[in-house]
């Protein structure tokens, strides 16, 4: 058992903790997610203050604690406190947020901390493309839990896609001959985006001219929801 550990780690959520405190989830390449305790971080002058927010990026010293383990410093690498004055910029930063946190465990978690941190930086440079940004992550993301979505091929019966619903239960694409009520129909323009999304990296999609992704967003988000809770 660690007496102390070391981590580069980004802010997930806060909870009030006590008159002072907050209690932290943080995600970490090392140690997947953590819940540890920032001491005195709501008072007015405290030095670890900027620790307490999410999106907060820093390097984490942990002490073992009875009950939470104990930040004792903490060095800031990136605030990300830009995405805090952009509204739709932070909704879709925070449902990222939200997915690691409900989809992540204790354990090594390289890969999706890598991917979290690539999203937040590419965010704060192209604001206004956080829609399509947080597409491409949740795409990426489920590629990682071995859950990617198969584009071209019906998932029942195995057809090329020509006019693609997303099957709400099974939550992969579908044919109009296989469709049921609970699949949505997919449009042609969402369909080339989500192939876009498969060919390109995050800085290779602000070039694209796209105005429907909140409604694509919104397909892949939910059913990421239901596979993780």
């Amino acid at each position: 058992m660690y007496n102390e550990q070391k981590c580069d780690a980004i802010v997930l959520k806060t909870a009030d903790y006590k008159d002072y405190d907050k209690v932290l989830t943080i995600f970490s390449a090392d140690f997947g997610k953590q819940k540890v305790l920032l001491k005195g971080c709501k008072r007015e002058k405290a030095k670890q203050r900027y620790a307490g927010q999410p999106f907060f990026f820093g390097e984490f010293l942990i002490a073992k604690g009875k009950g939470y383990d104990i930040v004792t410093t903490v060095a800031p690498k990136k605030t990300f406190i830009v995405l805090t004055q952009d509204y739709d910029a932070y909704l879709n930063a925070s449902l990222v947020l939200k997915t690691i946190d409900m989809s992540c465990l204790s354990q090594t978690s390289e890969r999706q901390f890598l991917l979290l941190l690539t999203y937040l930086t590419v965010l704060e440079k192209y604001l206004n493309h956080s829609e399509l940004l947080t597409c491409k992550f949740f795409v990426e993301y489920l590629k990682m839990q071995g859950l990617s979505l198969n584009i071209n091929e019906c998932s029942n019966c195995g057809n090329i896609l020509k006019e693609a619903y997303f099957d709400t239960i099974q939550n992969s694409f579908v044919c109009e001959n296989c469709r049921t009520y609970q699949s949505l129909p997919i449009k042609n323009s969402q369909f080339f985006v989500l192939k876009q999304f498969d060919e390109k990296k995050f800085m290779s999609l602000v070039d694209l001219d796209y105005n429907e992704s909140e409604a694509l967003k919104t397909i892949i988000f939910d059913a990421i929801q239901r596979i993780f809770q």
